[in-house]
């Protein structure tokens, strides 16, 4: 066996438990419990892509800029996705008053029946999760992962 066979072999134990590897799975796993629930009876049409638009904007409505840097889009991913939205009737796009360039993306009564119902579904599987791993370690988790996050954004984006 030569050298980097023995290095390979080495690692081997990293393959089963790799921080990636789980991720994925995870995230697999989160999407397609996510299509399975919200994309059943009256949200047929909606797409898995249209979740980090909706689920970030706010009771007040948000700018183009602002919702693009939080759902993580460029401003042509936001452009398309806004259009599907408009169209199957989630939000409504105005002119920001404040300054022509931007667009004030506001949640329709079928938008906000929507988020209400997206956010108390996580918050079910939440509780489940919370029943397979504990309170404590489940609240630890959520806080690394937040920690995380922070540590990334601040290196990709300064302060957000």
């Amino acid at each position: 066996m030569n050298n980097l066979d023995k290095k390979l072999k080495e690692t081997e134990y990293l393959k089963q438990n790799s921080y990636g590897r789980l991720l994925k799975i995870l995230r697999l796993h989160f999407d397609a419990w996510v299509t399975e629930q919200l994309t059943t009876g009256h949200h047929f049409e909606f797409k898995l892509a249209h979740m980090p638009f909706i689920m970030n904007i706010s009771a007040e409505g948000i700018n183009n800029n602002e919702l693009a840097r939080r759902a993580r889009v460029t401003k042509q991913a936001m452009s398309k996705v806004s259009k599907e939205l408009q169209e199957l009737g989630y939000i409504q796009v105005n002119e920001d008053p404040k300054d022509k360039r931007n667009t004030i993306y506001t949640l329709t009564e079928r938008g906000k029946r929507f988020v209400i119902e997206a956010r108390l579904c996580v918050k079910d599987l939440m509780e489940e999760h919370r029943g397979v791993v504990g309170k404590a370690k489940y609240e630890v988790m959520i806080q690394v992962m937040a920690q995380l996050v922070e540590y990334h954004d601040k290196k990709l984006y300064g302060d957000v």
